[in-house]
Formats: C-alpha cells, structure tokens, sequence
C-alpha cells in the first residue's frame, strides 16, 4: 500500500517511463522474469519494449492539457489498435472476422459464405456455435462504410476433389433489394447460367455483393485480361511487342504476340501466367 501511494504521488508529474522503471526494481520484476528462463526472457523483451514505448509517446505527442503524463500514456494505450498507424490506402487488409470487432473499413469482402465453410457442417449440430457464427457474420458485414462484397463459389476443391457448393445459408435472410447478385467473368465465360441480377436501390449504409452501374472496371477481372489486338505490351523477359491474336476465355485465353526483337519473334502466351503489362512504346 505504501509503494502504490508513493507511486501515486509521482505520478502526478513524473515521466511514465521513469515511473515504470522505478515500479519494475521496487518489487524485483526483473528478477522474477530471468528466474523463469526462456519465456521469461520473452516477456523481458516485452517490458523493455513498454519502457521504450512510454518514453517515445511522451517525447513525441508531449502531454495534454489537464492531463498527467501518464494519463495520457493511458489514453493512448487504451485507443490504438493493432490496425492503427498504418498506411493501408494501397493495400488489403486481411484478417479473420474476430480481429475485425470493432473496425471499420470503407469497403469489405467477406469470402466463402459456403455451406461447411461459414458456417461449419458441425454448427448445424450445436444451435449456439451456429448463433455464434451467425453474430460474427453480422459483425463482418456491419465492417463496410461504403460497399460490401459477399462472395461464394459453385465449386470448391477439398481433399484434392472439386466439390459443388451450396452457398451459406446466412445469405437467406438478407432481402433480395439489398443485393446485386453478379457472376465473375470467368463464371459467365465458362457457359454456365448466371444468378438473377436483382436491382438494388444502392441507399447509403445498404449492403450489396457487387457493386453495380456496368462499370466496366468492376466488371472485369483478373481472370479476363482484356487486350485487343494491335495493342502494345511488354513481357518481363521478351521485351516490348505488338498483341497479333487473342483467342480462347478466362484463365484459357491465350495472346500472340509479335516481340519487337527479332532474336524473340512471335510469341504465343497464356495472358494469366505470362506477367504483360499494357501501354509499351
């Protein structure tokens, strides 16, 4: 009691590092920690790191007004996530729908939404893991600011077999006016019937699984390169050349190309795998 008093007192205008360091040798955290061997060395590590933390946020954001040093190292702890400073405007964020609680991104895709998949065949057996998973559907869709994509696929290969899918039955009670159901390019271009495109009113906050207006942009995929022929590209290993011939869909299609060294030539390439990029002089 006499030491948390006293820490009290310091507290008040004391650094927080210098606070902290003054804690860890008043009751031998140091000592206790190296006595437990290896683990103990790891979570060492990790009060090295709370010290250098602690002396950082104080020497860089300085205190706020009304506020102890340590106050302000307490308010900061309890608002930064494992989400916060980085820089994600160019990147995707994956993570599972646990680690989403409590963000918030401007668009979301949630994947899989299969029956076996989400939810789980053993959930249909144990009303609460299916309740669960329920609420952490909600959680992931209530994710999206500005659109959300919810996403299934026809077949899926498990155990090294392609397996038809059913999609989730979370899906069911979302009213169809909510959603614009969309089949990917390489589904349209495979032959098989698409699902009905249901209009969605688009209504701020609304979710949707696609988003819509025939922007060609969303329309395509990486699955469908599109090229034309005459168009320039350039290869990573052959150079710059001229796209003579384009035939076959999706992930089959394959290009020509007439390669601007002669030493290369024509070239016939699969567009998934063959890395071209457009607009080469």
């Amino acid at each position: 009691a006499a030491l948390i008093e006293r820490l009290r007192v310091r507290a008040a205008d004391a650094a927080v590092d210098e606070l902290l360091r003054e804690l860890i040798e008043e009751i031998g955290f140091v000592d206790l920690l190296r006595a437990e061997g290896p683990e103990g060395a790891e979570r060492l590590e990790n009060v090295r790191e709370l010290l250098a933390g602690a002396a950082e946020t104080v020497a860089d954001e300085g205190g706020e007004l009304g506020l102890s040093p340590l106050d302000h190292f307490l308010q900061r702890a309890s608002l930064v996530t494992g989400a916060d400073g980085r820089d994600d405007s160019e990147k995707v964020t994956l993570m599972t729908l646990h680690n989403a609680k409590g963000l918030e991104f401007p668009v979301v895709f949630i994947t899989g939404l299969e029956e076996g998949l989400f939810p789980l065949s053993r959930s249909h057996e144990e009303p609460d893991l299916l309740e669960e998973e329920r609420r952490l559907f909600y959680v992931g869709i209530t994710r999206a600011m500005r659109l959300l994509y919810l996403t299934h696929a026809r077949s899926r290969r498990r155990n090294g077999e392609s397996m038809p899918s059913i999609p989730s039955s979370f899906l069911k009670p979302i009213p169809p006016d909510m959603l614009q159901v969309r089949s990917t390019v390489r589904l349209r271009a495979s032959g098989r019937a698409a699902l009905p495109q249901t209009p969605s009113s688009r209504r701020p906050g609304r979710p949707v699984s696609a988003a819509g207006g025939g922007d060609p942009d969303v329309e395509a995929s990486q699955d469908s390169p599109r090229f034309v022929k005459g168009e320039r590209i350039r290869h990573p290993r052959f150079g710059s050349g001229t796209v003579a011939e384009l035939t076959g869909t999706g992930r089959e299609m394959k290009v020509t190309v007439d390669f601007d060294d002669e030493g290369v030539g024509r070239k016939r390439l699969v567009v998934a795998y063959a890395g071209l990029e457009r607009g080469w002089d």
